[in-house]
């Protein structure tokens, strides 16, 4: 059966299932899986359709050829973007804001930073259909004096149209919100992981997001545990790092499956940023066989972020099908 953008699908392989969002080649696509917020590639060979868009009585409906005009799901509105430029350090990175436009309308706006009694101005202009604009850079101490973020915005299009009610927004500024990692995801405007702020909603406009007690006990300990990694190598010069949760922190009580997967991907990270360096090091990553997603995003990263380096599956007498081994070229 052919697979088309749109489709939900299931992988034959692994246990996920998504929503096709634009076609890479004629035999591989990029699939969303929506519980674990972010992309993969996929072969359609590996996949099932479970659900399509198109019915068979829409035979003359053609699904759209370009993968940049595909949106992983419908919006129309205006997002405020806050998107981190080192997300392994999110406490010392800087951060850049942007304006979406994810509308088929030009968008008139205005920008400025309101402290409950004055606005500083900071933008005003046009931002096109399906487009972004960067509003500036910033860092958490930077943002501590931003209290809000002030953001009106009218709509027109050439020639006939259905109006749209203008937009006035002030987006609550809590630094502490952007350092939480599972607050963050893979959107089809930037490369680097982003923080949404729909600007039409008035529950999202000012969102308090504060860290509960246990969450403050959970970052101070992601940001002081070191990695933990066995002291006895099997295999001279082969280092190995367990991604297994159990293995990688005390707890996971309190954490959702986002936050889990995001920890063990920053050890991951962490640890070939560590050995970048050192050629010809092999680095086997237990990452189990599990429901795959795991796995499925590390193999992901090794083909986008981390495509000089060599990987392979490791020993499948030692490890079965749960190990991947990197090779620092």
């Amino acid at each position: 059966m052919e697979v088309k953008i749109g489709d939900i699908v299931k992988f034959i392989s692994e246990k996920l299932e998504g929503k096709v969002t634009s076609l890479i080649d004629k035999n591989t696509v990029n699939v969303y899986c929506e519980e674990y917020g972010f992309e993969i590639p996929a072969a359609t060979s590996d996949l099932v359709v479970i659900k399509s868009e198109f019915s068979e009585n829409t035979t003359s409906q053609k699904a759209p050829t370009s993968p940049s005009s595909i949106s992983v799901q419908a919006a129309n509105t205006l997002y405020l973007a806050i998107v981190p430029e080192n997300f392994q350090n999110l406490t010392d990175c800087r951060y850049d804001f942007h304006l979406i436009n994810d509308t088929s309308q030009t968008c008139l706006y205005t920008i400025g930073f309101d402290d409950g009694e004055k606005c500083t101005g900071i933008s005003a202009g046009n931002c096109n259909p399906d487009n972004t604009l960067l509003i500036g850079t910033y860092t958490l101490k930077e943002m501590d004096r931003i209290k809000n973020v002030y953001i009106q915005a009218l709509f027109y299009q050439k020639g006939t149209y259905i109006p749209r009610k203008p937009i006035e927004s002030r987006v609550k500024i809590t630094p502490a919100s952007f350092q939480k990692a599972g607050a963050y995801k893979h959107v089809r405007w930037f490369s680097n992981m982003a923080l949404l702020r729909p600007l039409d909603k008035e529950q999202e406009q000012e969102p308090e997001e504060k860290f509960s007690a246990p969450e403050k006990l959970l970052l101070e300990k992601k940001q002081e545990t070191p990695v933990r990694r066995p002291t006895a190598q099997p295999i001279p010069q082969v280092l190995e790092v367990d991604l297994h949760a159990n293995q990688l922190l005390e707890t996971t009580a309190g954490m959702e499956n986002k936050d889990i997967l995001e920890y063990q991907l920053d050890v991951f990270r962490k640890t070939l940023e560590e050995y970048k360096l050192r050629k010809g090091k092999k680095i086997v990553f237990i990452h189990g066989k599990g429901d795959g997603v795991l796995r499925q995003r590390i193999l992901w990263e090794l083909q986008t972020r981390y495509k000089r380096f060599h990987h392979q599956d490791a020993s499948f007498k030692q490890y079965g099908y749960g190990a991947t081994i990197v090779t620092i070229k």
